[in-house]
This record gives structure tokens, sequence and C-alpha cells, in this order.
């Protein structure tokens, strides 16, 4: 069984606090391998016209962006490992990120956030 959670916010620029803040995520989700997932990242209407992103935190490793969505389009420039294995939509007041079939190394938490002017702030 894998626990997938959406951990506590976490704001890498204090600056954008109350954008972060406005952010919400699923708190808990548990799949078994095989299984598909869907994490849900509402209130990105606060991200304007700024790019939705996603990363992925291991326990003993430091973020790692997975994609981004601008302009409708997903893209995955990070060379993150599993990169292959993430799709995500953009809707008017949420995003979300997918995972057709779980694996037991996408154990880890996920955030979502806005991508402004090279900096970024996760949720």
């Amino acid at each position: 069984m894998l626990f997938l959670p959406a951990a506590a916010l976490c704001c890498l620029c204090s600056a954008l606090v109350t954008m972060a803040a406005q952010l919400t995520q699923d708190v808990t989700l548990t799949r078994r391998a095989g299984e598909s997932v869907s994490i849900s990242c509402g209130g990105t209407q606060a991200c304007g016209g700024y790019p939705r992103s996603w990363y992925q935190k291991k326990e003993t490793e430091t973020f790692k962006p997975i994609l981004y969505i601008y302009d409708g389009s997903v893209n995955k420039p990070f060379n993150h490992p599993q990169q292959d294995d993430f799709s995500a939509e953009n809707n008017q007041n949420s995003c979300e990120l997918k995972l057709n079939k779980v694996k037991q190394e996408h154990a880890a938490s996920y955030y979502c956030g806005c991508w402004v002017s090279g900096l970024h702030s996760e949720k």
C-alpha cells in the first residue's frame, strides 16, 4: 500500500504567502500499486496568468519539479525520472496531477504551486 500525502504549506518566498495560502489540496490519499490516483489542487485562480506547477518531495530528498501547466499545455522540461508516469489537467479554479498506475517509487508528498516570475510557492 502506498501513501501519497499532500503535506503542509511550504512557501519558498515569504512575499508569496498570501497567494500560497489560497491553494488547497487533498490531505492524504492511499493507493495500492497498479491503481490510479488523481491529486487535486484548488484555488488556482489565485495564480492568475502564471503557470501551475507540481512537485514531488520524498522524505530524504529535495523538491523535484515534475511538470507545469501553462496556457492549457502540460510541460515536462525538468527531466524528472518518473515524468512519463504523470499527467495533469487544468480547470478554471483547480488543477489535477494524475498517475494512471501507481508504483512503489511514487510514494512521496506532492505539492502544487503558482510559478511567479522565476519564483514559486508550493502547497
